[in-house]
């Protein structure tokens, strides 16, 4: 009897194992905007609900109505195996509704995508692709260029590109770019041949000790502390395309003000935008302490622009690209975690030549901002300062009226 029971139970779980599981959603705009390249997050846990289980091993398939393949990726944002979340981008006209297939498949069955967005992080000179690494303590591009192609970890879209100084200053910088590929993996492979306009573009900003594109610091009290050395500071690649890309920069016993700080800054960027989000979490706040970022101050003044209720953005645009061109880079927040703006000085020790924003900190959820890049060499309309500030506007309207999935 007991054989047959076990037989029994060994054909359910065939079954169960080998059955055809397919989820219906539709992503919904609610809006009368125009979405393209709209990311959607949808959670496992979400699709493991409507699936009834979700078949161990498998990643989602997606595809439309009329059985066209919609290009996705499965990020495993914990690292525990397991993928956590998916990720899309989907167009949708005004108040338009589209229905999605989701099948699940073996990971090798999965078609290739076009890639649209990339971290490069790479020794040198070596160039061998680093998932990890420790942050350097010097402080000058010599040393650390002798560390690292690019000096540090980069990341783009089809659209920009960025890096972060992986040493004391940790400051960011801009890529332009004039071609939609990913173009990062070669490029530092020369030491310094990233100053130079090429076909795919080149390093547009000069940064100096100042915050550059959204780089942070902390105000402890009424003082301005940049996150420069900890005691130990980290990189950890999370998801590398190919639409999104994820990386963590840790810095764990950090001292700032007479206090220790535990600082996780998550950067993210993904297809279709100019702009890469990053998302602040810091343990150890005493109630006297808030973020700063910052654009470097190469614009004679800063202008606050107010698109809605739910955001604000603070921007400069003028002939402050590294050849002299136009470049608008603007910095977009959610007006409940703004505090103020303020002016770094021109020169001294520590954070200077900066136009700082000041962001409220939180001990329940991340302190997030969006860092935009538009230059008019990627896009002859940026030259115009009404249009970078449009391009700016639209996505704080899209943020606060996200689609809804169903």
């Amino acid at each position: 009897m007991k054989r047959i029971i076990w037989l029994l139970l060994m054909v359910v779980l065939l079954v169960s194992c080998g059955r055809n599981i397919e989820v219906t959603l539709t992503i919904q705009n609610p809006t009368g905007l125009d979405r393209p390249d709209e990311p959607v997050t949808i959670s496992r846990a979400f699709l493991d609900s409507l699936a009834g289980g979700i078949p161990e091993g498998t990643v989602p398939l997606l595809k439309d109505d009329q059985a066209a393949v919609v290009p996705s990726q499965a990020d495993d944002l914990n690292k525990d195996g397991r993928w956590d979340e998916l990720f899309l981008l989907i167009n949708l006209k005004p108040q338009e509704e589209k229905t999605l297939h989701v099948s699940f498949v073996k990971p090798e069955e999965m078609p290739a995508f076009v890639q649209r967005a990339n971290i490069r992080f790479a020794n040198y000179p070596e160039h061998k692709e680093l998932d990890h690494a420790k942050r350097l303590r010097s402080n000058d591009s010599p040393s650390t260029q002798k560390a690292f192609q690019m000096e540090g970890p980069a990341w783009e879209n089809d659209k920009v590109g960025f890096r972060n100084y992986y040493d004391a200053r940790n400051g960011i910088d801009i890529f332009g770019k004039r071609v939609s590929r990913m173009v990062l993996d070669s490029v530092g492979l020369i030491p310094h041949s990233y100053h130079v306009l090429k076909p795919w573009g080149m390093d547009i900003l000069k940064v100096g000790n100042s915050l550059g594109a959204g780089a942070i610091a902390l105000m402890v009290g009424d003082s301005v502390y940049r996150v420069d050395l900890p005691k130990e500071g980290t990189y950890d690649r999370i998801a590398d395309g190919p639409l999104r890309a994820i990386f963590r920069l840790g810095y764990y016993g950090w001292q700032a003000g007479g206090n220790v700080y535990d600082i996780v800054d998550e950067i993210s960027i993904w297809g279709g935008t100019e702009f890469y989000k990053s998302s602040i979490t810091v343990k150890g706040l005493t109630g006297n302490e808030s973020l700063i970022t910052g654009i470097v101050r190469h614009c004679d003044s800063l202008y606050v622009g107010n698109p809605n209720d739910q955001y604000v953005f603070f921007a400069t645009h003028c002939n402050q690209a590294y050849e002299g061109e136009k470049l608008g880079m603007a910095i977009l927040v959610k007006s409940d975690d703004f505090i103020s703006t303020i002016n770094a000085p021109g020169e001294g020790k520590g954070v200077i030549n900066t136009y700082m924003v000041d962001l409220k900190l939180h001990n329940d959820r991340p302190t997030s901002y969006c860092f935009y890049s538009g230059w008019e060499k990627q896009d002859s309309r940026f030259a115009d300062r009404e249009f970078f500030q449009k391009v700016i506007s639209d996505d704080a309207q899209r943020m606060a009226h996200p689609v809804i999935v169903k």
